[in-house]
């Protein structure tokens, strides 16, 4: 038997959300999910260009969703 202690290290939901707001997709870049940030950013910078209204709506999806990623992630460390 190991003994080495495995380190479980839980993110913060609401740390999540607040990085997707002051940079669309940052939250799921916290939360290692790289490839789902970075189509975040790209989507809501597309859509910034032309549809500006609709970036807000992508904002708040980003920032939901991180928070539930982050709250399922923890669970599942548990």
């Amino acid at each position: 038997m190991s003994n080495e202690r495995e380190t479980k290290i839980l993110k913060d939901p609401m740390l999540a959300s607040i990085l997707n707001l002051l940079l669309l997709g940052a939250g799921h870049i916290y939360l290692r999910q790289i490839a789902k940030g970075l189509l975040i950013f790209v989507i809501g910078l597309g859509l910034g260009m032309f549809i500006w209204p609709a970036t807000i709506f992508v904002v708040i999806w980003a920032m939901y969703d991180a928070y539930k990623t982050a709250r399922r992630m923890n669970h599942a460390a548990r």
